[in-house]
Parts: C-alpha cells; sequence; structure tokens
C-alpha cells in the first residue's frame, strides 16, 4: 500500500475522532464569567480580523485567523502586529474532488470568524501536539466590537455572573446590570483592572 494511502487510513479516522470529541465538550461548555476568560487566557487581543482561510495539518481540518493586533491586554502580543493561529475544523464543507465532501467543519460551540469584524478574543493557549488554538470558554471568548459596544456569541449571558462587585466603579456596575452588548471602552477598562488583580 502506498505510503500516502496508509497515512490517510489512519489519520482520517484520527480526525474524525477528534472531531466528535470536540463537538462533544462544545455540547457540554461550562459558563464563565469574565474573571475566569481572563485567567484562562494567555493573551487577550483587540484587533482587527484581517484574513480566515482553512485548510488541513497533517490530515486535520483546521480554520486559520489572523488578527491585526491593536493592543493586547496582557501585553504577550506586540501593538500593531498580526497574529495568526490555527482553530480546529473547516469554514465550511469540502469537496474533495472525488465526489466526496469532507465535513469536518468547526464544531458547534467554537468561536466563528469573519473578515473585516473588530474583536477582541480572549486567546486560550495553543494545543502541546497540534499547535491549534481557540478562544478562552470557546465562543463565550470571543467578542464583537461594534458601535462601541461588545458581545459574544451567547449575547454575554452570565459574563459577570459570580463575580465580586464590591470595587466596581458605576460605570461598571451599570455595564453588569445591562443585558446583551456592553459598552467597549467600560468593558477594556474593567478587563484591564482584572488582569492587574490576576498578577497580584
Amino acid at each position: 500500500m502506498p505510503i500516502g494511502k496508509f497515512f490517510s487510513r489512519i489519520l482520517a479516522p484520527l480526525a474524525a475522532a477528534a472531531l466528535l470529541s470536540a463537538s462533544a465538550h462544545a455540547m457540554k461548555l461550562k459558563s464563565q464569567n469574565l474573571e475566569e476568560l481572563v485567567t484562562a487566557s494567555e493573551s487577550i487581543l483587540i484587533g482587527q480580523v484581517v484574513s480566515v482561510t482553512d485548510g488541513f495539518q497533517d490530515q486535520a481540518p483546521y480554520t486559520e485567523v489572523t488578527i491585526r493586533v491593536g493592543s493586547d491586554a496582557k501585553g504577550k502580543v506586540k501593538d500593531d502586529t498580526e497574529y495568526t493561529f490555527r482553530q480546529f475544523g473547516l469554514i465550511k464543507p469540502r469537496s474533495m474532488g472525488n465526489g466526496k465532501v469532507y465535513l469536518g467543519v468547526t464544531p458547534e460551540g467554537f468561536a466563528k470568524w469573519r473578515e473585516g469584524e473588530q474583536v477582541v478574543a480572549f486567546m486560550y493557549k495553543k494545543a502541546s501536539i497540534t499547535g491549534f488554538q481557540t478562544t478562552a470558554g470557546m465562543a463565550q471568548g470571543k467578542f464583537v466590537v461594534t458601535n462601541d459596544k461588545v458581545i459574544n456569541d451567547f449575547n454575554n449571558h452570565g459574563l459577570f455572573e459570580g463575580m465580586d462587585t464590591s470595587n466596581m466603579s458605576t460605570e461598571e456596575q451599570n455595564m453588569i446590570t445591562t443585558p446583551g452588548a456592553v459598552n467597549s471602552a467600560t468593558f477594556m477598562g474593567y478587563v484591564g483592572k482584572l488582569v492587574e488583580e490576576s498578577k497580584k
């Protein structure tokens, strides 16, 4: 058997298993508040998505995202640079050219990305084996900025639950009692406070 076919037969089921595992994990998504997202993230990128492509890495499907970083609230990524990462799963099903369609798209619960959107991305550390990366709390950790307001895929539901509010300013108190999208400046200011507190 040709070596290419051998690896294809071995790795394709592994990729499928990984997809099922990721999907199962996404269905059991644990709600995380903002403090937990800050703690879990390696970097917190504020910037614009400049490209979204997909492909295969060692038979595993991925979506590659590049963000033009304006700033990183944790100071790990330099301002005005491009940050590229790969997340498990294709953007959409892909024809394999042999009459078959590969269905290994980004699992439900993972962050979805679009070129041109302004985002705040709480980036979790890269996977040790594949190097794949996603946002902390999955889609909970990716916020879109529109009209000076930020919101995640869950309409910010549970974002401030269980948090100590005793040291919050009036603006921050108003933010946590506002359902849905919240003011971006107040949000990022509070994220900055949480980052500083996490260093203590």
